[in-house]
């Protein structure tokens, strides 16, 4: 019984790690979120939907995140203390690019408006967009250039 337990206790703690949760911050209505959400958990993260008009808000005011930004739903993920907004439709290997490295000075990652086949925007119709960090202060520095989920150039990035 006591090898058991410690197996389990063991899982517990590797596999614990490894869970990237995501509290999802949108409007009632938006259904382009779900979608995103949909696709990053199909990347591994856990997303939470919190579907509330005022909330969805107050966290973007929370983090300053500057108008020009700012997107259709902000999520907030944890890593080793810190929090960091997750602005819009990000790609997946952009948001484990911020938790591997904790970049110091920035308060999150943010792919700006709802660029057309961005991750949960695929509707048959792919434009190039930029994902940029947003620093603290209300800078930013480009992260890439992305067409779909895929970067084509690095800024930052890789």
């Amino acid at each position: 019984m006591r090898k058991i337990i410690g197996i389990l206790a063991f899982a517990s703690m590797a596999f614990g790690d490894s869970i990237k949760e995501i509290q999802m911050y949108s409007s009632p209505t938006c259904g382009c979120c779900e979608e995103w959400a949909k696709y990053m958990n199909a990347k591994g993260f856990q997303v939470k939907s919190h579907k509330d008009d005022g909330l969805f808000m107050k966290v973007k005011e929370n983090f300053k995140i500057a108008p020009k930004y700012q997107s259709c739903h902000t999520g907030v993920i944890e890593q080793k203390g810190v929090k960091y907004a997750i602005e819009g439709h990000v790609p997946a290997d952009a948001v484990e690019w911020l938790l591997k490295n904790s970049p110091k000075d920035v308060i999150g990652i943010s792919t700006p408006g709802m660029p057309q086949g961005s991750p949960g925007m695929e509707q048959g119709t792919y434009e190039e967009y930029p994902v940029v960090l947003m620093m603290q202060g209300g800078g930013y520095k480009v992260f890439g250039i992305y067409k779909g989920e895929k970067m084509l150039k690095s800024g930052v990035g890789k």
